[in-house]
């Protein structure tokens, strides 16, 4: 599913980005990549705010919905 369809409070695994090499760069410099585990803080209106490794992002809805998630289970 899309980032920008996950619920606020939930935390996701990246599985995938779907998007130029530029993009693709940006995220993965800002610790968005295949593999990275994302807590979804806010998802209401305007930027879906993440926080990756201790640091919050806000990523615009275009570039969420980008970026395909599946749900962390468990204590990962």
């Amino acid at each position: 599913m899309p980032l920008s369809l996950a619920p606020a409070g939930t935390r996701v695994r990246v599985v995938d980005v779907r998007g130029g090499r530029g993009l693709v760069r940006r995220l993965a410099e800002m610790g968005i990549y295949p593999g990275a585990v994302v807590e979804v803080l806010s998802n209401w209106s305007g930027p879906v705010v993440v926080s990756v490794g201790g640091v919050r992002l806000g990523l615009g809805p275009g570039v969420a919905h980008k970026v395909l998630v599946e749900p962390v289970w468990g204590g990962v």
